[in-house]
């Protein structure tokens, strides 16, 4: 299971100085050329596919080259042997061939009651078995999936599998600043810029763009957060996408995937004739109308309306019939109701019940250039295979499903049994087809993970092995997600680790097995390295550093944490400071110091050592907002979180963010806030607000009981605190009532004697500097005063001379 990553995280991208048409550029990814051999290769390979083929059609009478050319081909294929496997697929297309013959003559045959005489006479003269030039194209593109040759073992998605235009079933991770990441099959990722959702949303980002660049007050960092929260908006964690793969870009000697989710790339070799009723498609909103919304397909000669009626129950757990909001260059997987030849438009639903349960049965309208990632078929067992099963569908198609995709363990099929299953990818240049029958790629929903992360750790034991490859094991464990039903037996959740990640200093696991055996408990101590939400499976790591590590990921952090971290950016405006590998915080200005700085750049330096406190974590964003306040490191009052949960009478250290001429708007932890009115700042007289009060200055606030502040965002709050205040402030333990007063007074005795010992060190500063100069002062005096007698002494004694 080969990971693609980037050679940089996404932090480190955005840390790097960009022009603002760099943020969020509008220029599409050009996938890689093809080289001469590869295409020299295809070409003789299609030449040769072609001959093989041409004997056969010109057999049935049917061909679709000139007679002479046929008669030619007849003839050269005469004189040479044919081989058995050549001849296998000689009778397998021919009587496919016929099969799509006879299709179209029943077709035909049931529309003779409505023709009249004269158009009956024509029928009746017509050849109605032969097949035009599409329908024969059609018929030779079948034959590399037709159900001829049954394998050896289920095929997998690799990376050398991969090429430009392939289109696999993915779904969605995260949203950084910078794209969007994917899980792929098989343990594969991929990463779709901004730029590649739709061409709908490309337009909506250059005119954003263009807003803020009118806004002096715009920063790179506003523009990259109002795109990506856009973004957030319009997909949900575990949601099953299709996507296209672009190419392979070099990056640091790393290999990077890149995706797209534009719908002409998705639905390419698609047209309006190969869909059809209670069909899903793939598409994005191009607009939004006063009845609904105007779905692209990617084709002008067809498009879609989606009713606002019709975005009920859009989330697989939705439970109300309640109206959902689309917008603007929104990929989504829609369900066709009707279609209006004449307007050329289809009628769609993108309920979930409807479009998770939407079956193919009919092979008329599917070629070999529409088959697509994501169709659910009704398939049967056609050999079960040791890794996996080998499976008929739609009358022409066979494909495999990996053992890692199967819901149930391979020995309970049989065959010729039916099975339904989705299409993972369609692989058009190894003629592959990959399919899964595990519940959520079923039910097109995501996986339930339960409450397991990344970075927890699993403790020896816990995981019982599965299954052995020589550089793979499969492990699974007990899932942590509660059943409806307690009588059932509890879940298992799957796992995989890498040979390279269980440090066993063996190359074949295989043939290590004094040290793990299948079915027994695997003895290392592990940590959850990553949830890939398509396979449904976690991937762990048992090396001695990844255990080691104190923060894994963004989870492992909480508002209020004081940790040490090193400074990797400096820039005018903040300062980027890297706590572990790839996880990376931002000291806004106000929050670089107690004082304000007028120069970052000369105040602090890259690579140096900080100690920060976190004012705000949001995981899912992998954003961090750190202090460098000492104020705040090494406050030890209690911080405030959330206003529902703070107690009236909590005092705790905040920073002003916002003044007016009668209020204060103090910041705290995770987005919390309060506001503080003019009687509440001060016992003695105010002459200005904003100057006594300047933005970036740390305060002690006291929280208030107000009836008023239910219904208001921000806590109300008092800056003027009595001795009794502190007294009288809530514990949380009811326990320690008792030592409250001692606690909050030693709180403040040593707060106080921290701040007294900084301005100590600072007046000390200063007075040694004052001494110094003013020692440097007498020195200097004396010297002159040295100097002054000396010339005294030399015009007295030259007066005497003088004198003599």
């Amino acid at each position: 299971m080969t990971d693609f990553i980037r050679g940089k995280t996404q932090h480190k991208v955005i840390s790097e100085k960009l022009e603002d048409q760099e943020i969020v550029s509008t220029k599409r990814i050009t996938p890689k050329r093809v080289k001469n051999d590869d295409k020299d290769k295809k070409v003789n390979k299609k030449q040769k596919t072609s001959n093989q083929l041409a004997p056969i059609i010109t057999e049935e009478g049917n061909g679709i080259a000139d007679s002479d050319e046929d008669d030619d081909n007849n003839d050269n294929n005469d004189e040479k042997k044919v081989s058995a496997e050549e001849e296998k697929d000689r009778n397998l297309f021919a009587s496919a061939y016929n099969s799509l013959k006879g299709k179209k003559k029943a077709k035909l045959v049931s529309k003779i009651d409505k023709l009249t005489p004269s158009q009956l006479k024509e029928y009746m003269n017509e050849p109605t078995t032969q097949l035009n030039k599409k329908e024969e194209a059609d018929a030779k593109k079948l034959l590399p999936f037709l159900k001829k040759n049954i394998p050896k073992s289920a095929c997998r998605l690799l990376k050398k599998d991969l090429h430009t235009g392939m289109v696999v079933l993915a779904t969605f991770e995260q949203v950084t600043e910078m794209d969007i990441t994917i899980s792929l099959p098989f343990g594969l990722k991929g990463y779709v810029k901004f730029n590649e959702i739709s061409d709908s949303f490309t337009e909506w980002m250059k005119e954003t763009l263009k807003r803020e660049d009118e806004n002096e007050k715009s920063t790179n960092f506003r523009k990259m957060k109002i795109i990506s929260d856009q973004v957030r908006k319009m997909f949900y964690k575990g949601q099953m996408l299709k996507c296209a793969i672009v190419g392979l870009t070099d990056h640091h000697t790393i290999e990077g995937l890149h995706c797209t989710l534009r719908p002409e790339l998705v639905n390419v070799g698609s047209s309006i004739d190969t869909f059809s009723e209670d069909m899903t498609i793939h598409g994005c909103i191009e607009s939004i109308q006063d009845k609904g919304y105007i779905v692209s397909f990617g084709s002008k000669d067809y498009n879609g309306f989606l009713e606002f009626s019709n975005t009920c129950y859009y989330y697989p757990d939705q439970s109300s019939d309640d109206q959902n909001q689309l917008y603007i260059g929104q990929p989504i997987e829609s369900l066709i109701q009707s279609i209006d030849k004449s307007t050329k438009t289809f009628k769609l639903t993108i309920s979930h019940p409807l479009v998770s349960r939407s079956t193919i049965k009919n092979s008329e309208t599917i070629t070999m250039e529409s088959i697509k990632a994501g169709m659910l078929v009704e398939t049967k067992v056609l050999r079960v295979l040791s890794n996996g099963l080998h499976l008929g569908f739609l009358d022409f198609f066979a494909g495999d499903i990996f053992i890692l995709h199967s819901q149930n363990p391979i020995e309970t099929y049989k065959e010729n049994q039916g099975v339904k299953a989705r299409i993972l990818f369609v692989d058009q240049v190894h003629k592959r087809i990959g399919l899964s029958t595990l519940g959520h790629v079923l039910g097109f929903k995501p996986y339930p993970f339960g409450t397991t992360k990344p970075g927890q750790y699993v403790e020896s034991g816990k995981l019982t092995i599965e299954r052995i490859e020589p550089l793979e094991m499969i492990v699974t464990t007990e899932s942590t997600v509660v059943q409806s039903n307690p009588m059932k037996a509890p879940l298992l959740l799957r796992g995989y680790i890498h040979i390279e990640e269980l440090e066993s200093g063996v190359n074949d696991l295989t043939k290590a097995s004094n040290q793990f055996k299948k079915t027994e408990p695997l003895e290392k101590r592990c940590r959850v390295k990553h949830l890939d939400h398509l396979d449904g499976m976690v991937t762990y790591t048992a090396r001695t550093r990844e255990l080691e590590k104190k923060f894994y990921s963004y989870n492992d952090l909480s508002c209020g944490m004081v940790v040490q971290g090193v400074i990797r950016y400096v820039r005018a405006d903040s300062l980027e400071v890297e706590l572990a590998t790839s996880i990376h915080g931002v000291v806004a200005r106000h929050h670089m110091a107690d004082t304000n700085i007028t120069d970052p750049l000369e105040f602090f330096k890259v690579g140096a050592t900080v100690k920060v406190r976190i004012i705000n974590v949001e995981p899912d964003k992998k954003r961090l907002q750190l202090t460098l306040k000492k104020s705040l490191i090494y406050s030890e009052y209690p911080i405030i979180t959330d206003k529902n949960t703070t107690p009236i009478g909590t005092i705790s250290h905040g920073i002003i963010t916002k003044t007016t001429r009668f209020l204060v708007f103090v910041s705290f932890y995770n987005n919390s806030f309060g506001v503080v009115e003019a009687q509440n700042l001060s016992n003695s007289k105010i002459e200005s607000v904003q100057k006594q009060f300047p933005v970036g200055r740390t305060v002690l606030a006291k929280t208030l009981f107000s009836e008023s502040s239910k219904s208001q965002p921000g806590l109300p709050l008092t800056l003027v605190i009595d001795d009794d205040d502190f007294n009288s402030q809530p514990q949380p333990n009811s326990n320690k009532k008792s030592n409250n007063s001692n606690n909050k007074k030693e709180n403040k005795k040593v707060e106080n004697k921290k701040v007294e010992e900084e301005k100590v060190e600072e007046e000390g500063k200063e007075e040694e500097e004052k001494e110094n100069k003013e020692e440097k002062k007498q020195e200097q005096q004396k010297e002159e005063k040295k100097q002054s007698t000396k010339n005294k002494k030399i015009e007295t004694k030259s007066k005497k001379v003088i004198k003599k």
